[in-house]
């Protein structure tokens, strides 16, 4: 028999997965990536930087976890650690679930190859 905080954790993992695919399936030319990223609301000082990882990804969008008070329409900055990636995007879905809130971003110019350089 398994202990119950070993249960719960796997639960929660099922139902984390579960609620990103959920956001994931309005993407269906998306691709499963972990690119870590700090995030930035927009405008600069709005908010401190918070790392997070893209968990999903297309030429124009993504979705990642996100703990910073986000909603639709609003603009984030996007960077990861040697900058290939430093991108501005829109917000354009908040999944607030159990246990965390996914967010799916668009791009707001055009990104050649950013899921190859990242």
């Amino acid at each position: 028999m398994q202990d119950k905080p070993a249960m719960d954790v796997k639960e929660k993992k099922r139902t984390e997965n579960g609620e990103l695919e959920r956001l994931a399936q309005f993407f269906p030319d998306g691709t499963r990536v972990k690119v870590p990223v700090n995030v930035l609301r927009l405008p600069l000082g709005s908010s401190e930087a918070m790392p997070t990882v893209l968990e999903y990804g297309t030429s124009r969008e993504v979705i990642f976890r996100c703990e910073l008070p986000v909603e639709f329409g609003d603009r984030v900055k996007l960077t990861n650690k040697d900058k290939s990636l430093d991108a501005e995007a829109e917000i354009t879905a908040v999944q607030i679930g159990q246990s965390e809130t996914l967010v799916a971003a668009r791009f707001t110019a055009e990104i050649p190859n950013w899921i190859i350089k990242s």
